[in-house]
């Protein structure tokens, strides 16, 4: 009787004991002395990994508008300007060198492991400002969790705006700001109320940190890993707000005054390479058709020797600069803006006001060549 009950025990054990190893070869394996693929990564953590791949930091290497810079630039220097560009589009090559992208997890761009291994930063370091661990040890922002595959460590770096500094500021040679957008943000209001930047571009939205058959887990909120800037229409539209504050008739013409304000961006608009620009339309409108507009530019313009104005990325990423003017609008900052049309008193007129943001990038896309090379044409009766 008792080896009845000794027999089933036995093969239930056996049963658990092989399910346990089935569960450990399914697990993701991470690499113990450098950087981990961004697909292992996505195996655990699917709903981020969702988010990270359609943004621009996984496609940092892929997008047309930089490829066509890099590739301008790197011609027009004689390949000085490729390791410049690349590492902070690809910046493992802080860490491998690998400046011509043979490597697979170099080709990955701003990739999963690259952020997570970082564990400190040094913003006056302008040739490596990080720090890198890469290995079993990934580092984020939430404390007390546990990983069947790797272990992690909070860092309050990952809520900070430094972590986005190194690669979102470029100071040239000449001690020049390219690109200012983490600079902006230091120097501006929301700074010091303690805003960074991952509060508009990386919030906390309903989601599962690592998905439910490898884990179970009581966080329910995880950060937005699309990581929305100038690219989303949805981030764009909510930075300025523009408002017709008065309307001034005379006998022979009215002033329109116009507020401009930066009210939901935490740098200035626009921010980024010089060559964007933002537009501020103003229009009016009588009742017999008859269609008056002004516009107003605002932009940072870098010249070069003779005072030439760089209109493309590729122009100020590589040639010593300076700064012409810079009329851009800070955070928070109202612009009173004053325009003049002449139009008579008696004439009643529809005035409206609308701001946009412009950007001309050189891109490289394909064109269809169709060349006639041969034709003949005979009537038949």
């Amino acid at each position: 009787m008792k080896r009845w009950y000794i027999f089933p025990l036995l093969i239930i054990g056996i049963m658990i004991f092989y399910a346990s190893i089935s569960y450990e070869k399914e697990l993701p394996r991470i690499e113990k002395n450098t950087f981990t693929s961004a697909k292992v990564c996505g195996e655990c953590h699917v709903e981020i990994y969702n988010m990270w791949k359609n943004s621009l930091h996984a496609m940092s290497l892929e997008d047309p508008i930089f490829q066509a810079a890099n590739i301008i630039a790197f011609k027009n220097t004689n390949g000085e300007t490729k390791i410049l560009c690349i590492k902070c589009h690809a910046p493992i090559t802080f860490w491998n060198k690998d400046y011509d992208l043979k490597q697979d997890i170099t080709k990955e761009g701003i990739t999963c492991d690259f952020c997570h291994s970082v564990t400190a930063l040094n913003l006056n370091n302008r040739e490596n400002p990080f720090r890198l661990e890469p290995g079993i040890t990934k580092n984020g922002p939430l404390g007390e969790l546990k990983s069947p595959v790797h272990k992690t460590r909070q860092l309050k770096l990952f809520e900070t705006s430094e972590l986005c500094g190194a690669c979102h500021d470029f100071t040239d040679q000449n001690n020049v700001t390219i690109l200012g957008t983490y600079s902006e943000w230091k120097a501006g209001p929301y700074a010091k109320d303690g805003v960074q930047c991952q509060d508009c571009h990386m919030p906390r939205k309903e989601g599962e940190i690592v998905t439910d058959n490898i884990k179970k887990s009581k966080v329910k909120f995880i950060n937005d890993h699309n990581i929305q800037g100038g690219h989303s229409i949805e981030q764009v539209k909510k930075a300025i707000k523009v408002e017709v504050k008065e309307v001034k008739r005379y006998p022979d013409k009215m002033r329109v005054f116009v507020d401009v304000t930066n009210a939901g961006s935490g740098h200035m608009v626009p921010t980024g390479t010089p060559s964007r620009k933002m537009l501020l339309d103003v229009t009016v409108k009588t009742e017999t058709g008859q269609i008056l507009k002004e516009q107003k530019i605002y932009k940072k313009i870098l010249v070069g020797a003779g005072g030439i104005e760089f209109t493309k990325d590729s122009e100020v990423m590589c040639n010593r600069s300076a700064i012409s003017s810079d009329n851009r609008i800070k955070p928070k900052e109202t612009r009173k803006e004053e325009f003049t049309f002449y139009i008579p008193q008696d004439v009643p007129v529809t005035v409206a006001a609308q701001a946009f943001y412009q950007y001309n990038p050189e891109i490289i896309q394909q064109a269809d060549i169709n060349i006639e090379m041969g034709k003949d044409e005979k009537v038949s009766r």
